[in-house]
């Protein structure tokens, strides 16, 4: 399954929907993943996106800096965020949205 279908099943579920935008040389975000397990099962789902690997994605939500952060339900734009994010954004979004 690519990428861009990955992103579609998300969107159905009723899950929240984290797309993370990223290059081989900007930061990676390994952390994010624990952090997200935290969470209960299925509440919020996690992609990234390498934009460099999946232009078409990056295009198609207007991403042109990495990193970028995008959060949906149900195909739906939550919140984004361009540039750095620490743990504890990321953990206030989420609570905000969850």
């Amino acid at each position: 399954m690519d990428i861009a279908e990955k992103i579609e099943d998300a969107k159905q579920s009723d899950a929240l929907l984290l797309i993370v935008f990223y290059t081989d040389w900007s930061p990676h975000y390994e952390w994010i993943g624990p952090v997200l397990r935290t969470y209960e099962q299925r509440v919020i789902e996690l992609v990234n996106v390498n934009i460099e690997g999946d232009k078409a994605v990056a295009d198609s939500y207007n991403i042109e800096t990495v990193p970028a952060f995008l959060l949906l339900h149900k195909g739906h734009e939550l919140w984004r965020q361009v540039g750095e994010l620490t743990v504890e954004e990321l953990k206030e979004v989420l609570e905000d949205f969850k």
